[in-house]
């Protein structure tokens, strides 16, 4: 069995080697559909190395075993700690739509875009969160601040026109290259 020491490090070469032999050890016991005892690894190893890695792979074995709230939260509680690692936000946008809690993901989409609007994968994600929500207008507002962005492409206008395809039926048809069927 794999022992962690008991001092607490948060820099250099234990620090890494912590991680990495921890990441390595839960794999090993997801592997096995030990997913309890990988939980426990991370637990131990975040004791002593308080790493973003860590709170990431825990956050995915907790969404694995159908407990997307708790993968969400931690990745929100991850993100306040790590502000700058972007994927936790997106991460809880992803688990509290496998929650079903459609509104808080919006919303987890929404702060990832506002700290990095032109991400396009994200918005993208959104946007077909939207759609199949029947959000269309909210949708439509997404694929347009896309679209203003500069990503004038095939996606976008196919957004655009899907959505709104009065407006958008002329360029649809320019840019796809499609022809209108009568």
């Amino acid at each position: 069995m794999f022992c962690l020491c008991a001092c607490r490090t948060t820099t250099g070469t234990d620090h890494d080697q912590i991680v990495k032999a921890s990441i390595n050890l839960a794999d090993s016991y997801v592997s096995l559909s030990r997913y309890e005892d990988a939980l426990s690894v991370y637990d131990r190893a975040i004791e002593q190395a308080d790493d973003y890695r860590l709170y990431y792979n825990k956050a995915i074995i907790l969404s694995d075993l159908g407990r997307n709230l708790e993968a969400a939260r931690l990745c929100s509680e991850s993100f306040d700690r790590f502000s700058d690692i972007l994927s936790f936000k997106i991460a809880e946008a992803k688990y509290l739509r496998l929650a079903g809690d459609n509104s808080g993901s919006y919303s987890a989409y929404l702060k990832a875009l506002e700290l990095n609007p032109y991400d396009r994968d994200t918005r993208i994600r959104l946007i077909d969160n939207l759609i199949e929500d029947g959000q269309n207008q909210m949708a439509y507002d997404q694929a347009l601040l896309m679209w203003n962005q500069g990503y004038r492409d095939e996606k976008g206008i196919e957004y655009l026109y899907t959505l709104q395809p009065n407006n958008w039926e002329i360029l649809y048809f320019q840019i796809t290259g499609k022809t209108k069927e009568r």
